[in-house]
């Protein structure tokens, strides 16, 4: 039910990235605005910067005031006003457009932060079933991006801008519809509106925010945590967080596949395909390392996360060496080489984005943990941003800068994941000191607490057998 109300969040949001410029720019007799490249581009940005910044205001709005079941019906419902906008408005009117898309940005704002949070009310102290929901559930959110980005694209071309615009929204008003009617299965927790009294309880319950000196190295490691999470989010933009990747595969990349040139847009479904691809591979294979024992600590997943985000940014910079000099359109890159630098960064931010939404729930206080998630969509959108602004150095002059511009950004992001390679088993001791015993639950003490110990204490995204030192198994 979650999962697929975050499904349709996203098929919503690729919908009108991979959708807006190419309205923008479409002339008025077929049905678009007319306006120019540079314009499309602006309106594009302006609405990707929205839709990841608003979620750092609404995220508190649904921890402190309405409750995080009700942030997520109430932003489906916006989602839903702002599709039926554009379908029964003139979305060539910029006022129109704009209100629709504060609409849509507003709605996700709302649903976004608060939606892990219900993911890890249903586990409580079942930390094993939390981490692996969650992977799951960022390979469904990849899976609302590919439908995002395939479908829209169809759509519009047998009916026109105003069904491609409206298909999301119908899907997110299933969505909610499901939503309303899986009330009763809501964690009693996440159900009502946070009075003050009940804040005030809930802070006093929760054992990180009644604890203050835990609370105090939870929270500075989630913002240690958070400076990692941002180099990432510097590869997500070059991929996809900006047009920087697709407008080098529309322009360089040889599309030509078995005779065929495949549209530009499909650029789009690369990386949330390969996710959905990747991700149970990955979850098999952790499970593999579970079960010996080798299950790597969270923070350790983001470090190799980092890395290879690091990797496919420095791989994008060596592919575009063989564009010539000032060429505008060029298929000299191959598509398979192409693909092989997403995959880089897509298995990274499998190891990275779904690992930090699972941190965030295991150390923040509960009604912090909608803005910590805001935080994280807001890093994107500034991380994003920032990228556009760094692509448009790299094209200028003919894209002569650009491998160099890309390489040498690779390259500083690498020193700060360095950084974080040797501070890393500093930072895994200073958690689990904080968390150890809480993290664990109810795990008993002596030989097995000793062979937990050596796993993870930050508990394993996958599900782990974990075998005693002596006596009896136990299973986690």
């Amino acid at each position: 039910m979650v999962a697929f109300a975050e499904l349709w969040e996203r098929a919503s949001f690729y919908s009108i990235v991979s959708l807006l410029a190419i309205f923008a720019v479409a002339p008025r007799d077929q049905g678009g605005m007319g306006i120019s490249k540079i314009e499309a581009n602006l309106w594009a940005g302006n609405y990707t910067l929205m839709a990841f910044g608003l979620p750092i205001i609404f995220g508190l709005i649904g921890d402190r005031i309405l409750g995080h079941y009700r942030a997520v019906v109430l932003g489906a419902a916006i989602i839903v006003s702002g599709h039926a906008v554009l379908f029964i408005g003139d979305p060539t009117n910029g006022s129109i457009l704009w209100m629709a898309l504060w609409l849509i940005a507003s709605g996700t704002g709302l649903l976004k932060p608060a939606m892990p949070c219900i993911v890890s009310s249903f586990y409580d102290e079942d930390q094993v079933g939390r981490d692996r929901a969650f992977k799951f559930y960022y390979m469904m959110i990849n899976i609302g991006a590919v439908l995002g980005a395939g479908v829209v694209g169809m759509i519009h071309t047998a009916w026109g801008f105003e069904w491609a615009f409206l298909w999301a929204g119908l899907g997110m008003l299933v969505a909610m519809a499901l939503l309303l009617a899986a009330r009763p299965l809501v964690p009693a927790i996440e159900r009502g509106r946070p009075t003050k009294a009940s804040v005030l309880a809930g802070e006093v319950l929760d054992p990180i925010a009644a604890d203050r000196r835990r609370f105090k190295i939870n929270t500075t490691m989630l913002c240690t945590l958070f400076a990692l999470f941002l180099v990432w989010s510097l590869a997500y933009g070059f991929f996809a967080g900006s047009a920087t990747s697709e407008l080098i595969g529309k322009s360089y990349v040889d599309r030509v596949v078995l005779g065929w040139e495949f549209p530009a847009e499909f650029l789009y479904m690369i990386e949330p395909g390969i996710i959905v691809i990747a991700t149970p591979l990955l979850a098999w294979g952790l499970s593999m390392l579970a079960r010996r024992g080798r299950f790597p600590d969270p923070v350790y997943q983001m470090v190799l996360g980092a890395l290879l985000a690091c990797a496919a940014v420095m791989l994008l910079g060596w592919l575009v060496t063989g564009v010539p000099e000032g060429a505008k359109n060029a298929p000299v890159i191959a598509l398979a080489s192409f693909i092989g630098a997403y995959a880089f960064m897509s298995v990274g931010e499998i190891l990275i984005a779904p690992v930090y939404m699972a941190v965030i729930t295991r150390l923040a206080p509960r009604r912090q943990q909608g803005t910590w998630q805001g935080a994280m969509l807001l890093g994107i959108g500034l991380m994003s941003f920032g990228v556009s602004r760094v692509s448009a150095v790299a094209e200028a002059d003919g894209g002569v800068r650009r491998a160099e511009t890309f390489i040498v950004t690779g390259l500083i992001a690498l020193v700060v994941v360095g950084a974080f390679v040797l501070a890393s088993p500093w930072i895994v001791r200073i958690i689990r000191r904080a968390n150890g015993n809480q993290m664990i639950g109810d795990a008993p003490v002596g030989e097995e607490l000793e062979a937990l110990a050596q796993l993870d204490a930050g508990e394993p995204a996958i599900g782990v057998k974990v075998e005693p030192l002596s006596g009896d198994s136990h299973s986690e």
